[in-house]
């Protein structure tokens, strides 16, 4: 673990949240939580971590990450 609290092992470790993957990473020497819809190929949205307090952004990141699960069941689908 660094002087930061930041465990560098973390981020090679993504995990899942409802099929959605969730990994850490360090931009500009900030801690960054990424996520990745589960149709993506790369974790498309992202934010810092604020404060050093990780347990609040992860909490975000799931209350987004299960608004835009609600959004897509809303959303009608056009037909192929």
């Amino acid at each position: 673990m660094s002087s930061n609290g930041f465990n560098p092992d973390l981020s090679q470790s993504p995990v899942q949240y409802r099929g959605w993957l969730i990994s850490t990473k360090m931009i500009n020497g900030q801690l960054w939580i990424r996520w990745q819809h589960p149709n993506d190929t790369f974790p498309r949205y992202g934010r810092p971590v604020v404060s050093g307090d990780l347990a609040a952004t992860i909490s975000h990141v799931r209350f987004l990450i299960d608004v835009a699960i609600k959004l897509e069941a809303n959303t009608p689908r056009k037909p192929s």
